[in-house]
């Protein structure tokens, strides 16, 4: 008698998908001594956030040629990157206090500028900043509150790796 062994068998390992980036994997910094280039004071900015979204506000040149028979092309010339980031206010915390100083909150020009720094895994991009929309929301009285700051790009940012 013949038998099918191979119906005793174990299945093919599957393979495993492939995990999506968590968010929290990205780590967000603010200089928060910004007159003192040389040696920044990075404030870890993830106790009081709780969402960051990224824009590139891309600028585009559009353009149609005689050659292209009325049909268009775009060409990327440039961007200014920004980053919305939503959290709570939490006095004491480094990166927060500095946000809602007077000096920063209240002031104008070299006031709100400093650095951002993202790191993610062993990329780490610094950035020249200026925070705008500096919003503390206040609101329902059982309610945290909120915070929301835009952070402007100033220029191309640095680009690099931890070492």
């Amino acid at each position: 008698m013949k038998m099918n062994l191979q119906m005793f068998a174990e299945p093919e390992l599957p393979k495993s998908p492939i995990a999506p980036e968590i968010n929290y994997e990205t780590k967000a910094y603010i200089n928060t001594t910004p007159d003192t280039e040389a040696s920044p004071t990075w404030a870890d900015m993830g106790n009081l956030m709780k969402n960051m979204s990224q824009a590139l506000n891309e600028v585009l040149s559009q353009n149609s040629y005689y050659a292209d028979l009325g049909w268009g092309s775009t060409a990327v010339t440039g961007a200014q990157m920004t980053l919305t980031v939503t959290g709570d206010v939490k006095p004491g915390d480094a990166a927060c206090d500095y946000i809602l100083s007077d000096k920063v909150m209240y002031g104008f020009g070299a006031a709100r500028q400093t650095h951002l720094k993202l790191e993610k895994g062993n990329k780490i991009i610094i950035w020249p900043i200026t925070l705008a929309n500096i919003t503390p929301a206040y609101g329902d009285a059982n309610q945290p509150n909120a915070l929301t700051v835009t952070v402007h790009g100033n220029g191309k940012p640095a680009i690099g790796t931890k070492s």
